[in-house]
């Protein structure tokens, strides 16, 4: 063989003084796109020998390419109509999407993930496996919202709603959206009334009686928790993961 010199760049100090020369050291490369931080979408499903299930916003340790990093996840699942429903705790033997914030990585790469980086745990460290699916700064996540409303005044087909918004901004973006009834009446917000703020004038099928509630089902988008933190365990002088997961404040 031939030794090879390689003069590296921006070393932290802590490399060269607990440097191990019987501890081996893999030196690979990126690609200028690589290197950008960005949203990156997994399909994802928990391993089988992990006794745990996964929790959305619960950080993970990524292992994917060259590199190891600390993130937060947001899980969900495509539904019918082609929107990515947030879950909040991984489905049982099955995949889903998994949304982080980390570095741009090719699609169809290798993911593995663990809850900690500790050897000295009793139970199988793998937390869940996939691969990636694409870098798509328009995929959104959405949730479930359940807003209600009470009748300040009433018609004998329209009626005044309150309580359900803050703002007319508010109403103004539900206008024409399906309103309904704890009696199953159907109805439609119209149009949004000068005084009080939030207030506006809907219409029904049938009259509304004063204690009804109204209530209107809708999705609204989450934003996933932007942390990513890469594991620097060859900076310490044991290089071992969970003493890292200790300064860090992870255990």
């Amino acid at each position: 063989g031939t030794y090879v010199r390689v003069v590296i760049e921006g070393v932290p100090c802590e490399m060269v003084k607990h440097f191990n020369p019987s501890y081996p050291l893999v030196i690979g490369g990126l690609l200028p796109n690589e290197e950008n931080l960005g949203l990156v979408q997994v399909r994802l499903k928990r391993h089988r020998w992990h006794r745990k299930i996964l929790k959305t916003n619960d950080p993970l340790v990524f292992s994917i390419g060259w590199r190891r990093f600390q993130s937060v996840t947001m899980y969900s699942i495509a539904d019918v109509n082609g929107r990515n429903r947030m879950l909040k705790y991984t489905p049982e033997h099955m995949h889903c999407h998994a949304l982080f914030y980390g570095p741009i990585t090719p699609p169809n790469t290798g993911v593995i993930a663990f809850k900690t980086l500790s050897n000295k745990v009793d139970t199988f460290r793998v937390s869940a496996t996939g691969v990636v699916l694409e870098l798509d700064r328009s995929v959104s996540v959405v949730k479930k919202l359940k807003l209600t409303g009470y009748p300040s005044k009433i018609f004998r087909n329209t009626a005044y709603i309150r309580g359900m918004f803050s703002s007319n901004l508010e109403v103004a973006k539900f206008t024409g959206a399906a309103i309904r009834t704890v009696s199953g009446i159907r109805g439609q917000i119209k149009k949004a009334m000068r005084e009080p703020e939030g207030e506006f004038r809907a219409s029904f099928e049938d009259k509304l009686l004063p204690s009804d509630i109204v209530f209107l089902r809708t999705w609204y988008p989450v934003e996933p928790i932007r942390f990513y933190h890469p594991v620097t365990s060859l900076l310490l002088k044991d290089k071992q993961g969970d003493i890292w997961e200790r300064e860090m404040g992870i255990k």
